[in-house]
């Protein structure tokens, strides 16, 4: 959207008093997203009484027409379908007849995938989110994805090429690929694959591997019941590539799996992991280790405290690096929602919170393997100067930041904090600052953190 409204003439600003419009890009996935979203816009509307106040995103998509006339605080509403439209909204939010009073509401339908050059990135520095298909057709009986973004599309393999050696130019060195599931890229694509011995994602690795210089490739989402095989040999073969995979698992309970029209079990997600991890240990690229994220649904209808100790039992023999927990919210429009043997929010949020004390354990043990090991960093942000050093000090303090290594993926794992001093630099020669890429040697670990020292 950022793109499109520069390329109509329109400049952004950090200045909300000075804002002409400003949109609120919602979420719609679960109820507390909604509830955000709802707040952004009227505090939006009460901190810039002038502005125009649009809502846009997934809230919008889904429930513009609800909204319109009782969300008074939004001007206009503006779905997900075809964000290349915005241009036909802001035509109703500004019309030449300043007189003219309506609260325009614009939906396009949801059908392929704009294909826009981001000029303006809004991720951390060096680092960006590459989407590579949109919608999907797993139909999992919780999610609402289906009814959100619709039927899954899937970008060309040149298209995604070109957009990640254009951020590879712009000085970006971690791409992570993402999509509601990428295990299932290559369908509604209009790239042929009917004839390919390969997967579709596997052949995307492949055409991405050809791309020259120094940067890291994330995989973010695979559905565990999709997962391609055929490309663990194509992320052993390229370096650049990172053996880290996000595999929702949600449950180990074969009922609740059922019901969750899941098809997997926990003995063949067992498997899985046991795969991944003997790929990665006789890599012969000198990886031993790889960093698996999984996440668990607890809270779903007919989750009993049995079901609860199956997937706990389970979270301990796959060891994952990373896990989220969320409670269950029922969606309207989803098979689940009509479920009966309801869960009380209580007793699914205290489950959640047994997984996540016990997922932290595991973590601050998993990440013991890292002592003593030199990782290379990416620098999301150095933390200001305290002040000037003790002249009399011998020593000066350390300076701080804070990054990322492989096995940690923007804003939802642990981070390095990182010691350096003044005058320091990284790979590329200048000093350490957010985008630098460093060498670090970790010293330790704490919670979900390692420290390290620049070397």
């Amino acid at each position: 959207m950022i793109a499109v409204l520069a390329g109509l003439g329109w400049k952004k600003t950090d200045d909300p008093a000075c804002a002409k419009l400003i949109i609120v890009n919602s979420c719609g996935f679960i109820e507390p997203a909604k509830k955000e979203s709802i707040d952004a816009v009227i505090t939006a509307r009460v901190s810039c009484p002038g502005a125009k106040v649009l809502l846009a995103g997934c809230l919008a998509e889904r429930y513009a027409d609800d909204l319109a006339g009782q969300l008074s605080e939004a001007d206009g509403f503006f779905g997900n379908g075809d964000i290349s439209r915005i241009n036909e909204i802001l035509e109703k939010l500004f019309p030449e007849d300043s007189d003219k009073r309506e609260q325009p509401v614009l939906t396009p339908p949801q059908s392929g995938i704009p294909q826009i050059q981001r000029h303006e990135l809004l991720s951390f520095p060096r680092s960006a989110y590459l989407k590579i298909t949109e919608g999907c057709d797993n139909h999992c009986s919780f999610c609402a994805i289906p009814l959100i973004r619709g039927s899954l599309r899937s970008r060309t393999i040149d298209d995604i090429r070109n957009e990640a050696q254009y951020l590879v130019s712009r000085g970006i060195f971690e791409i992570n690929i993402i999509g509601q599931d990428l295990a299932s890229y290559g369908r509604g694509s209009e790239d042929s694959f009917a004839d390919s011995s390969e997967s579709p994602l596997a052949s995307l690795l492949r055409a991405l591997s050809t791309l020259s210089g120094d940067f890291w490739i994330r995989l973010l989402y695979i559905h565990p019941d999709n997962f391609p095989l055929d490309i663990l040999p194509v992320i052993q073969g390229d370096e650049r590539f990172l053996p880290y995979f996000d595999i929702p698992f949600q449950s180990a309970d074969p009922a609740i799996l059922a019901k969750m029209n899941r098809r997997g079990s926990a003995d063949i997600y067992r498997s899985l992991v046991a795969q991944l991890r003997h790929t990665f240990s006789l890599s012969g690229k000198g990886r031993s280790f790889l960093a698996l994220r999984t996440t668990i649904l607890t809270g779903f209808p007919g989750e009993s405290d049995e079901s609860f100790e199956l997937t706990a039992r389970f979270l301990a023999d796959i060891r994952p690096l990373w896990s989220g927990s969320f409670t269950y919210s029922p969606e309207e429009g989803t098979v689940a929602a009509e479920f009966k043997k309801k869960v009380p929010k209580k007793t699914a949020l205290a489950r959640a919170a047994a997984f996540k004390e016990l997922q932290t354990r595991i973590t601050e043990e998993e990440l013991a393997v890292f002592v003593g090991q030199e990782l290379t960093v990416l620098v999301e942000e150095v933390i200001p100067d305290q002040g000037s050093p003790d002249p009399a000090d011998p020593v000066p303090p350390s300076r701080l930041a804070l990054g990322r290594a492989w096995f940690q993926a923007p804003e939802v794992d642990g981070s390095v904090v990182l010691q350096f001093e003044d005058g320091q630099t990284g790979v590329d020669g200048e000093s350490v600052c957010a985008g630098s890429v460093v060498k670090a040697l970790v010293i330790a670990v704490h919670g979900v953190d390692v420290e390290a020292v620049v070397q």
